[in-house]
């Protein structure tokens, strides 16, 4: 079985900004092909930031612009009707703003794998690999995609 690590920085944006990470998945395994002649397998993206997820959806401007936003603000809100930052144990512990934020990355996830064939991922016409940024604040944000098959 072979081994291969490939990392990549993002910048994202605050409050469930979302980047198609898509290509990058598919170039992480055609490297594996090429440089350690792997075929199938698994490939895994892993964000390092503690706010920030990966998940599969169809990246299109009504999901991505305000559908999963407002479906995690029911779960996790960061603000009240009236505007006022909404009120988590978390932020007395470190002073901040992004207990939300947490609870968001915790309930998307920090990592997702896809198995490939032949060296083509396995994802349906309408799924995207897709980075979501959860903080409040804009970030710079890393995944580490390994692949491993044979």
């Amino acid at each position: 079985m072979g081994v291969f690590t490939m990392r990549k920085d993002y910048h994202t944006k605050a409050h469930m900004g979302m980047i198609d990470v898509t290509e990058d998945f598919r170039e992480a395994v055609a490297r594996a092909c090429r440089d350690k002649g792997i075929s199938s397998g698994t490939v895994t993206g892993f964000t390092t930031g503690g706010v920030a997820g990966l998940t599969t959806l169809e990246f299109e401007p009504g999901i991505v612009g305000t559908d999963l936003k407002k479906a995690m603000d029911v779960f996790s809100p960061y603000a009240d009707e009236t505007g006022k930052v909404v009120q988590y144990r978390h932020h007395e512990t470190w002073s901040d703003d992004n207990g939300s934020s947490h609870i968001k990355a915790a309930l998307l996830s920090p990592f997702i794998t896809i198995p490939f064939v032949e060296g083509r991922l396995t994802l349906g016409p309408w799924q995207n690999l897709t980075l979501v940024e959860c903080d409040t604040r804009d970030r710079k944000r890393e995944i580490v995609f390994q692949v491993m098959g044979e």
